[in-house]
């Protein structure tokens, strides 16, 4: 996927986010910084649709929001998209988490990492993370994947099933610069793995994905999110053995008429994770 459509699928995506962050989390996290001002350092923020769904919100007040994302065109995209943006002092850097760690910036009070854990091995992921904070700092680490997809209406229920867990196991085998690099099952992990990586959590609630027609037509650009996400399943298995390729492509003809005519329905379940920081080294 080239720069451009990537940023479409970004702002496509973002309506579809707005419905499924969990409410209870994110509340949890806007009380705790009542009357406060602190710093905020978003990971892999991409658009910066965080940013605007912050101040849309506003109640979260804070003193600078610093955003990295390691695609210098996600960040050209954001700063047009910020420029108008009144309230927040907003920082945007076009850099990866090594190269943030290494840069000596200043802790933040929260941490915000959305839909992003789980494109790493999250334990790892977690004790780099750590250090980022400040001393009783926030981690929220939102729409993180949770090992469910579904779609209807059913073609055939062999191929459906067979076809999704294809595509969860090419999150499991990614590899990147030699190590593990994905969780198709992040989201149940973390309640597990933020303990032993030093952090207590706060709060915690299902952010899922559901997509579904209106009437024959999906809101905004949801009918373009949608077909982003039939390109990303033909893209994982494309090269996969185990998969046959012909029922592949008869499969994914058959789900784009489906989005063309407004009857496909798409589900994923995810978690929204709320935690402090307490020992960040212990396990």
């Amino acid at each position: 996927m080239d720069d451009a459509s990537f940023i479409r699928y970004l702002t496509a995506k973002k309506s579809v986010d707005d419905r499924s962050l969990n409410r209870n989390v994110w509340d949890r996290m806007i009380r705790a910084f009542t009357g406060k001002h602190p710093r905020v350092l978003e990971l892999g923020g991409g658009i910066g649709t965080m940013i605007e769904r912050a101040a849309t919100d506003g109640r979260l007040h804070p003193s600078l929001w610093t955003m990295i994302d390691a695609q210098p065109a996600l960040i050209n995209e954001a700063r047009r998209r910020l420029s108008t943006m009144s309230g927040f002092a907003v920082e945007l850097r076009a850099a990866d988490l090594r190269a943030h760690l290494d840069s000596g910036s200043t802790p933040a009070e929260l941490i915000v990492a959305n839909a992003f854990l789980d494109l790493f091995d999250p334990g790892a992921a977690l004790r780099s993370i750590a250090p980022l904070g400040a001393p009783g700092a926030l981690f929220l680490f939102s729409i993180t994947f949770d090992g469910l997809t579904a779609l209807e209406p059913e073609i055939d229920p062999a191929l459906d099933r067979r076809i999704v867990e294809l595509y969860h196991q090419t999150m499991d085998d990614r590899i990147v610069d030699g190590a593990p690099s994905g969780d198709s099952r992040c989201g149940r992990h973390l309640l597990t793995l933020l303990p032993r990586c030093g952090y207590t959590i706060v709060e915690a609630g299902a952010s899922d994905w559901i997509v579904y027609p209106h009437e024959g037509s999906y809101p905004a650009d949801e009918a373009y999110f949608l077909t982003c996400i039939l390109g990303f399943i033909e893209e994982s298995l494309s090269a996969r053995p185990e998969m046959d390729q012909r029922k592949l492509q008869n499969w994914l003809n058959i789900r784009r008429k489906q989005v063309a005519a407004g009857e496909l329905v798409f589900l994923a379940h995810q978690l929204d994770v709320l935690a402090a920081l307490d020992h960040p080294l212990r396990g």
